[in-house]
């Protein structure tokens, strides 16, 4: 007889496990894990201070060296203007000796250098007929002119200059001093006022 194949027992799936648990953190880890955190904030923290620090720093760097920057701008005008003084004046003096067309185009010349000099900062001190001053004035003499009060600019010698607010050149200038008059005079004994 022929052997009939026996029926193959299929396993019944086993049932799913449940996934397992995790294990619950023991409590010196959950403390070691604090921290660490607290000490990475802590260090998240000074490194943020220190950004804000630099940040500050560099601004304030930025903007000294563009004060700087500034300052020697200036000072190499200052040094420009400065040494341009003496070609106005000769420029002063070719317009008041020269007559006709080359005085015209001196003039010209003249009035166009000092605008450019005007729109870089040079301003002529006013002196004739003022008090004097000696932070803008220099006294080469003094005069007798009864016209001006005492201590007031007759004539002036050389312009003064001043650059941004800055003398450059004081201007030479002479004095009227008007002596006493006689009636004026004090008697002997009488003290000084």
């Amino acid at each position: 007889m022929a052997e009939t194949p026996e029926p193959e027992v299929k396993e019944a799936p086993e049932p799913a496990k449940p996934p397992a648990a995790k294990p619950e953190p023991a409590a010196a880890d959950v403390a070691r894990l604090e921290a660490e955190l607290a000490d990475a904030r802590k260090k998240g923290e000074d490194l943020y201070a220190r950004l804000q620090y630099l940040q500050a720093e560099f601004e304030n760097l930025r903007k000294r060296s563009e004060r700087e920057i500034e300052l020697v701008v200036r000072n190499a005008n200052e040094g420009l203007v400065a040494r341009l003084l003496p070609v106005l004046d000769d420029l002063d003096a070719a317009v008041a000796s020269l007559k006709g067309k080359a005085g015209k185009g001196v003039a010209m010349l003249r009035e166009n250098l000092v605008k450019a000099l005007r729109e870089s900062g040079l301003e002529e001190i006013p002196a004739m007929g003022s008090a004097f001053d000696p932070y803008l004035h220099e006294c080469v003499q003094q005069m007798d002119d009864p016209a001006l009060p005492d201590g007031h600019v007759k004539e002036v010698v050389r312009k003064g200059y001043r650059f941004r607010a800055k003398v450059l050149r004081p201007a030479q200038v002479i004095v009227a001093k008007n002596e006493s008059q006689p009636g004026d005079k004090k008697k002997e004994g009488e003290p000084n006022a």
